[in-house]
């Protein structure tokens, strides 16, 4: 991990971790955000995207290769918003049932993607 990312993530951390709790609930009403694959982020990863987002209102986001698999492209020159990512056991289902550590991703909004176009496929 580069050292700029690695500031960016401290960052971030101090500055979610000191937000009083009327912050948190001003984020929180902009609304719900969900995943290309129809789960909703945590409460967490809410408030991280919504504190990257610089007054724009995400409301689908999806890591790069998500985007890919739905038919989607994320535009040329487009950054995303970190998050954090359970890695740990997982049940039948697939789901994460006890995280052992945490990891960053990358997600991008929809308002950052456009269709594939047919020779990109």
């Amino acid at each position: 991990m580069s050292i700029e990312r690695q500031e960016r993530i401290k960052q971030l951390r101090h500055k979610l971790s000191n937000l009083t709790d009327q912050e948190k609930q001003a984020l929180i009403s902009r609304g719900i955000i969900s995943t290309v694959e129809g789960r909703q982020l945590s409460l967490y990863n809410t408030l991280l995207v919504y504190l990257q987002c610089n007054g724009h209102t995400p409301t689908v986001v999806g890591g790069y290769q998500q985007w890919r698999r739905v038919g989607k492209q994320v535009n040329k020159g487009e950054h995303g918003f970190m998050i954090w990512f359970p890695v740990g056991a997982k049940d039948d289902t697939g789901d994460i049932i006890e995280a052992d550590r945490f990891y960053t991703a990358t997600v991008f909004d929809i308002s950052q993607v456009s269709g594939i176009k047919q020779e990109e496929q």
